[in-house]
């Protein structure tokens, strides 16, 4: 019997026909109504605003137009605020990823496009944008997940793998409630993962992972001035359990939250 799936719209803004013919095929096997389909980033704006879309998913670059600009202009007209962007790349770019999220983007996407992972997400963030329609967001809370992003951009964690969303989540619960950081396993994860539509064991690994490629690129300097005595130390890296504890409390002492 076929799987079924909430209801969710989208619209496909990408300058490749074909790619985007096969991307609809997939997304509509998974309970995803594609609205329509924009080539030109001209029209980008104008299609999302009339569509009003659950999802707009967009190539980096368009004919015309950056997914930085879409975005922005985005700001400028009447749309739905809980519309979940997401940008497409052919590579990883820090600097691309980091530029789409200070412009309103929600989700960058490194291709090949894992589907069911990637539908899962978009479940993700448009539940969490919904949800918080009628009590927005407020300057500090936004303020202190921008640091939280800015500070892992720093470490060397790429925004665009699945761990980057895992780590940012167990950072805000642990500045919320520290005992998260006393049981991480019993606590920590699962509620990550529930948050996230997943299981504890994926949390554990791409998180885990994301350590992993943050000491192969991250700024020696910084790893050092955080997590200076693991460096130093035979230990090598730290476990995920140090390297969110220490974040957090770097972010505490930075931010002076109270404890």
């Amino acid at each position: 019997m076929k799987e079924m799936f909430e209801k969710m719209t989208m619209v496909l803004l990408q300058s490749d026909e074909e790619a985007a013919a096969y991307n609809r095929e997939r997304f509509t096997e998974l309970g995803l109504e594609v609205l329509g389909l924009c080539t030109e980033g001209q029209d980008a704006v104008r299609i999302i605003t009339e569509l009003q879309p659950d999802i707009a998913l967009m190539d980096s670059f368009l004919p015309g137009r950056s997914s930085c600009d879409i975005l922005e202009g985005m700001q400028e007209v009447g749309y739905r605020k809980e519309t979940v962007f997401a940008v497409l790349s052919q590579v990883a770019n820090d600097r691309m990823a980091q530029k789409v999220m200070a412009a309103g983007g929600d989700l960058f996407i490194l291709m090949p496009l894992d589907y069911q992972f990637i539908r899962d997400r978009f479940k993700v963030l448009l539940d969490k944008k919904r949800a918080g329609k009628e009590e927005p967001m407020d300057e500090g809370q936004f303020e202190l997940e921008r640091y939280v992003a800015e500070l892992m951009h720093e470490v060397g964690v790429p925004a665009h793998i699945r761990g980057y969303d895992y780590i940012r989540d167990s950072i805000m619960l642990s500045l919320n409630d520290r005992n998260m950081l006393k049981a991480i396993t019993k606590d920590l994860y699962p509620t990550v993962a529930k948050n996230n539509n997943t299981t504890a064991s994926r949390v554990e690994r791409a998180i885990r992972h994301a350590i992993e490629v943050a000491w192969g690129r991250g700024d020696i300097d910084t790893l050092n001035a955080i997590f200076g005595f693991t460096v130093k130390s035979s230990k090598g890296k730290p476990t995920n359990g140090e390297f969110i504890s220490m974040l957090t409390e770097r972010i505490r002492l930075d931010r002076k939250i109270a404890v």
